[in-house]
């Protein structure tokens, strides 16, 4: 059985691709799209029952797990970016 906050990869091909989030878990499964190659949040729900979250989905790593240094520098750099361009 699914719990809330726990991670999920389709593998049928006929769902789309990408990890969802269980953000609700009773005789259904709601599922939210939150990465799909780089981490993007979509605001894509999914409602599927719990027999084909078993045999559709496996589980998958959290996307927000660890530090990334090179996602790092590059927020801080868009972040100035965008301070600079406020001004010109």
């Amino acid at each position: 059985m699914a719990t809330v906050g726990d991670h999920y990869r389709p593998t049928a091909d006929d769902r789309t691709p990408g990890v969802y989030r269980v953000v609700g878990a009773s005789e259904e499964v709601t599922l939210l799209r939150v990465a799909d190659g780089r981490r993007r949040h979509t605001g894509e729900i999914r409602r599927v029952p719990s027999r084909a979250l078993d045999a559709e989905f496996e589980r998958a790593d959290d996307p927000d797990a660890g530090l990334s240094p090179v996602s790092l520098a590059r927020n801080v750099l868009q972040g100035l970016y965008w301070q600079i361009r406020q001004f010109l």
